[in-house]
């Protein structure tokens, strides 16, 4: 792989992360401090692009799908303990991601109908994010194809949740770095450029930090 990109996936990567932990510190901690929140938004789209990614770069989609779910139950007790909720109230982020890899999946291979159970899971299950998630991993996946389509159809998924979740609108603003590193890879398109090896330690400790940094939220908090 391209080492500028790999470079850009890397802090894809982890601006995800420092965002997303933003978010939980300030949705378990400090409430009152709306930014943090805010600033949060930004998270879920860099996620999204990034499972898009690791589609592309996976030689089994099952295995794929496997590990998402396994940290999916893994994550679930840090997250509502976390986050203070009851223990199925909500499932974590990785449901949603396991929900949006199933659904990219199945609309590559054509099948509307299989296509459609993620898509009812998402919204019946209390996924994190919900529908609107797995749609917007599927608008991701569309910005792979089609840069201006997929853009169009993160503004239109946005708009139309405006009205009952208006603060994820900010999420827009990580439009502009996703394109910027989504034309960068689609200038390097190729089977060498995509199908290269990531290192497991890395993979498995960006998948453990998830429930690691909500147990640790956790702590502080019932210290607090």
């Amino acid at each position: 792989m391209d080492r500028g990109l790999e470079l850009g996936r890397e802090i894809l990567k982890w601006a995800a992360i420092v965002t997303m932990t933003i978010d939980h510190v300030g949705a378990a901690l400090y409430p009152q401090y709306e930014a943090l929140r805010l600033i949060g938004r930004l998270s879920f789209p860099l996620f999204s692009y990034i499972l898009v990614l690791g589609l592309e770069n996976t030689r089994d989609v099952r295995n794929y799908f496997i590990r998402l779910f396994l940290f999916a139950i893994i994550s679930q007790v840090p997250f509502y303990l976390a986050l203070g909720m009851e223990p199925f109230e909500s499932l974590n982020i990785y449901f949603t991601l396991s929900s949006g890899l199933a659904f990219i999946h199945f609309y590559q291979r054509k099948d509307a109908l299989l296509a459609l159970f993620p898509v009812l899971a998402s919204l019946i299950l209390h996924f994190d994010y919900g529908i609107y998630g797995t749609f917007l991993i599927g608008c991701m996946y569309l910005i792979r194809k089609d840069a201006e389509l997929g853009s169009i159809s993160v503004i239109l998924l946005n708009l139309a949740f405006s009205f009952i979740w208006p603060t994820q609108s900010v999420s827009l603003l990580a439009l502009p770095i996703i394109l910027l590193h989504n034309r960068r890879a689609s200038e390097m398109a190729g089977e060498a450029c995509m199908k290269a090896t990531y290192p497991s330690w890395k993979k498995y400790l960006y998948y453990a930090y998830y429930p690691l940094h909500l147990l640790a939220i956790y702590i502080v908090r019932i210290g607090l």
